[in-house]
């Protein structure tokens, strides 16, 4: 299990209040994420791929996302890993978005 951090972001330290002992923080700021990470996260989340965004950062804004693939995406993300919403985690199946945080207890408690 993973948990994608960004230390400097409110609802991201929330959320570690939620999440189990052993699961493996990234603070993909910092670290950086491979082109694949990205491209397996956008492709596993069930839902609509730009709810991983935040088309209002600087990097995105004013991009038309939409027509992006994919891979595209994922290339994107890798450039600009400030675009990624926080908090996520990864369960190695689901993909969740913690906004709120407690989309992650609720997972997690299913």
């Amino acid at each position: 299990m993973k948990y994608y951090h960004n230390p400097r972001c409110s609802k991201s330290r929330q959320g570690l209040g939620f999440i189990p002992s052993g699961c493996q923080i990234i603070l993909y700021l910092k670290e950086g994420i491979s082109v694949d990470d990205y491209a397996s996260i956008l492709q596993r989340y069930d839902g609509t791929v730009l709810d991983l965004l935040r088309i209002q950062e600087l990097p995105a804004k004013g991009l038309n996302l939409h027509s992006y693939s994919i891979y595209e995406l994922a290339e994107f993300l890798a450039q600009n890993p400030i675009v990624l919403q926080r908090p996520i985690l990864d369960d190695g199946v689901s993909i969740i978005v913690g906004r709120p945080v407690e989309n992650i207890s609720t997972h997690l408690n299913n």
